[in-house]
């Protein structure tokens, strides 16, 4: 785990009309620095959570004027949204060699296998990078004393939902379009799911239900979760696996 005195470094801010963005980086472990945004409202409120987001595509998603993170910002959220290793600028690096046989290995997929062949299984790298992401976020000036927030969707809601089991110092879960459970991909055949988030043996030890039954009584919301083959579960369905957990939301559609 990153040590808790890791501050981000910020590299340059811009003024946009409702919000300050920061080029910050944010060092998760030795040698390994986290590209981030943060969006920091002009007019701030008190009342709202400081926002940590994990995208599937890294931080250059909707940050445009009008799209997500500056509308986030101009109803007074402070906003975070780093890359992660894997994804954006922390995509892998082209190997040496030739062109035709280094580019098919320049994947995500690859970047997994080799992970797990050294022993540092990808998932467990960004758990460990979004635990830095939160800690950073926690020292920020303009987020201190702020309620914490993390949302992630796609396949970053599985590092999300470890890294919030791991760091008690947050205040809300939610996770847009995530995995339902690992048990899900050992029941389908033809499954369709990146190999980033896989670990040998998790799923014997602790499923992503019984990770997000242990976060009570934090809030956690779950929205439109999918199966191994990457089908909508749906509400009712899900709702039987977390009958009795009160901390738990779940919704039909992702957003």
């Amino acid at each position: 785990m990153p040590s808790r005195d890791l501050r981000a470094t910020t590299l340059k801010k811009v003024p946009s009309r409702d919000a300050a963005i920061e080029a910050i980086e944010i060092q998760s472990e030795r040698g390994v620095f986290l590209p981030a945004w943060m969006f920091v409202p002009k007019r701030a409120d008190a009342s709202k959570p400081a926002l940590v987001l994990a995208e599937p595509t890294g931080r250059l998603s909707p940050w445009h004027e009008g799209e997500l993170y500056l509308t986030l910002a101009s109803q007074g959220y402070v906003v975070c949204v780093p890359d992660l290793r894997g994804v954006g600028d922390l995509t892998p690096a082209f190997g040496r060699g030739a062109a035709h046989y280094t580019r098919e290995h320049n994947s995500e997929e690859d970047y997994a296998w080799s992970s797990l062949i050294l022993g540092r299984p990808l998932l467990g790298q960004r758990v460990t990078d979004l635990l830095a992401v939160i800690n950073a976020v926690r020292l920020h000036p303009d987020a201190a004393g702020k309620r914490i927030v993390l949302a992630a969707q796609g396949k970053m809601t599985v590092p999300a939902l470890y890294a919030a089991r791991l760091d008690a110092d947050w205040n809300g879960l939610y996770l847009s379009g995530g995995l339902v459970s690992f048990r899900s991909i050992v029941e389908t055949e033809q499954y369709n799911y990146p190999f980033a988030n896989f670990v040998p043996g998790i799923t014997g030890s602790m499923d992503l239900p019984d990770v997000a039954r242990a976060l009570a009584p934090k809030k956690v919301v779950l929205a439109g979760s999918v199966d191994a083959a990457g089908r909508p579960l749906g509400a009712v369905a899900e709702l039987k696996m977390y009958e009795g957990a009160a901390h738990v939301t779940v919704r039909d559609r992702a957003a």
